[in-house]
């Protein structure tokens, strides 16, 4: 009877772990989908990459002139497709929790690819700064991580679920130190960083630019905690409150009522596609826990 009732209870515990995993790649999808086909993309800028297109071009004797006045026709409705496309993936995560549905974990590719190259363009646009590199990472691994764990179903379950959790400690300390060499000022500050930190906290600018060096530098100091055994609960609540932080920050800022939406459209999908910044360290600190509680099931029946 309690080994049954020790079964149930894992089972339970990997279904409830499986969809935190779902719910955030969902959520990532959708508001990247959203801001794509509503707001425009950055890959737009890299189609118009003339250093890079218009020797191409050139052999087909198209000149860079023409296709600047005329590739809008077609660039504008193809991201249109892609936020389409984008949006609907957020439905994957979720259907392919059904045994006859999960051959389709397969289109997380084509849609993680769209955010590679979403990413990719927002690091062009950045003068290939490897900060706006870093900051990108997690949002883009937290799919392949959850195609990774959708694999099938063998002995090897248990090592999956090892190589996931530590690719994803490495992924989000990777965007935490992207978000930290912004906020010391190592890169410029961006404006919309200091904005939001005056908004909210009524800080002058001197100010804004000192509460963000604080925090850029405790963005450095944490990361060789989240790899220290004894350290790693510590730094992923850290993560977990500054990452949900920085993302209601959008929200905070940007509200206003004399708005249509309140002025929410962009700011609250800005806020959503940032889940991962804060959603990957609780779901590391539940891993770490669901361990924990296995370990310590198996030593009272050994004993």
């Amino acid at each position: 009877m309690d080994s049954s009732d020790g079964e149930d209870s894992v089972t339970w515990l990997d279904r409830f772990s499986l969809g935190i995993l779902q719910l955030i790649v969902s959520v990532t999808f959708l508001a990247r989908g959203w801001l794509t086909w509503r707001w425009d993309s950055p890959i737009r800028e890299l189609i118009w990459e003339e250093k890079w297109w218009a020797p191409v071009l050139k052999n087909y004797d198209v000149t860079w002139s023409h296709f600047a006045r005329t590739s809008d026709q077609w660039i504008t409705p193809t991201l249109e497709r892609l936020g389409i496309f984008l949006m609907v993936s957020a439905l994957i995560p979720w259907v392919v929790g059904f045994s006859h549905l999960r051959w389709l974990r397969w289109f997380l590719i084509p849609a993680t690819l769209i955010l590679i190259l979403d990413g990719f363009s927002r690091w062009v646009g950045k003068d290939m700064q490897a900060g706006m590199a870093m900051e990108h990472i997690l949002q883009i691994f937290v799919p392949l991580a959850l195609l990774i764990l959708l694999g099938r179903k063998s002995h090897n379950v248990p090592k999956r679920q090892a190589v996931v959790r530590l690719s994803l400690m490495i992924a989000t300390a990777a965007t935490f130190v992207g978000h930290g060499l912004y906020a010391v000022g190592y890169y410029s500050v961006p404006l919309h960083f200091q904005m939001m930190t005056t908004e909210i906290l009524s800080l002058s600018e001197d100010g804004s630019l000192q509460f963000l060096r604080i925090f850029g530098w405790l963005d450095f100091l944490v990361v060789p905690f989240v790899f220290l055994r004894w350290t790693r609960w510590i730094a992923l609540f850290y993560m977990f409150c500054w990452g949900g932080a920085t993302a209601l920050a959008r929200i905070l800022a940007y509200y206003d009522e004399a708005l249509p939406y309140n002025g929410m459209d962009p700011w609250f999908a800005e806020a959503m596609v940032r889940t991962s910044h804060w959603a990957i360290p609780f779901w590391l600190c539940w891993q770490l826990w669901m361990r924990r509680k296995q370990l310590r099931s198996e030593a009272f029946v050994q004993s």
